[in-house]
Formats: structure tokens, C-alpha cells, sequence
């Protein structure tokens, strides 16, 4: 289903009717990680620093990169992955 989404995805990009439902499909799967990120952000009691749209697009790369490791038999694109997220949460908060 992710590769199909993927897929969809950058089809879009070249064809004009898939676009809106690309860019629906994109704003709710943003909104999704925001809320994971919104409450992990108050478990944590840290300020968010990226906006939603931010946090969505590292959080997608890391899993795009993951999902072709993966296919491409990698064996540790899953740890990888896990571990990546990690490091990417740890940098979300508002130092200053």
C-alpha cells in the first residue's frame, strides 16, 4: 500500500487530475503525524521547533528511504528506520 501511495504520489506530479486527491491524501497523513508528534511533544514537555508540515516531511523521507532499503533486502532498514526516528524526535525541540 505504501509503494502504491508513493506511486500515486509521484504520478502527480505529472498528471494534473491526481493532484487534489494527492494533496488531500498529503494534508491528512501531515495532520496524522503531527498529533503523534503534538502529544509526544507533551509527554516530553518540550516546545515543538518545526512546523507540522516539517515534521511530516522528515518523518515521510526517513520511512520512503526505509521502505526501498527494505525492498532492496536490506536486512536493517526496519532497525534503521527505528533508530533514525529516534534521532529525529530528540532534535524537535526549541533549544535557545
Amino acid at each position: 500500500m505504501h509503494r502504491l501511495w508513493y506511486d500515486l504520489r509521484n504520478q502527480s506530479l505529472f498528471e494534473e487530475s491526481f493532484r487534489a486527491d494527492v494533496l488531500e491524501i498529503d494534508q491528512r497523513r501531515e495532520e496524522m503525524i503531527w498529533r503523534v508528534i503534538s502529544r509526544y511533544a507533551e509527554f516530553a514537555g518540550i516546545t515543538v521547533a518545526v512546523s507540522p508540515g516539517v515534521a511530516y516531511a522528515m518523518l515521510d523521507g526517513l520511512f520512503q528511504q526505509a521502505l526501498l532499503h527494505q525492498l532492496a533486502g536490506d536486512q536493517d532498514a526496519a532497525g534503521d528506520l527505528a533508530a533514525n526516528v529516534i534521532r529525529v524526535l530528540q532534535t524537535l525541540e526549541v533549544r535557545g
